[in-house]
């Protein structure tokens, strides 16, 4: 099925769509809240200021790279497939390449805790990994992708 210009959508296609970007939304502020709450207890009772410091710092980045991609995916629903495509794709290679940078910036000139940039990237960014692919299979349900 061809995806049909944003003129040519029902109304109940315009508000289902709307509904896939509020669960988008709405899983988003819940899992950063959740994942916030539970590793701040965690790292209180069981780890140290160093690795709490880099922690943190590894799970800043997939928190703003999350919301970043999510805009991105809303826009690019919008554009042809191949745009799409593109987007999708150069969307997931820069994403790599963030997770090896905040690494290195971290690991190799911040001289924090490896261990706690490598868990609090890898742990948010497959957390947020979940509800971005379950919000692009409802959207593309929706829009016909």
């Amino acid at each position: 099925m061809v995806a049909m210009s944003p003129s040519h959508k029902s109304t109940a296609e315009l508000l289902l769509s709307q509904e896939a970007s509020r669960y988008f939304i709405q899983r988003f502020f819940l899992m950063t809240g959740g994942l916030l709450f539970v590793s701040s207890i965690l790292m209180y009772f069981f780890a140290s200021p160093a690795f709490m410091k880099a922690c943190y710092f590894g799970m800043s980045l997939p928190i703003i790279t999350s919301f970043v991609s999510f805009l991105v995916t809303e826009w690019a629903f919008e554009q042809p497939t191949m745009m799409f495509m593109m987007v999708a794709i150069m969307s997931m290679v820069l994403r790599m390449f963030n997770l090896l940078l905040a690494f290195c910036v971290g690991f190799i000139i911040l001289k924090m805790n490896p261990a706690g940039v490598i868990i609090g990237l890898l742990a948010t960014y497959f957390s947020y990994l979940t509800i971005e692919i379950a919000y692009m299979h409802n959207k593309g349900k929706i829009l016909g992708q």
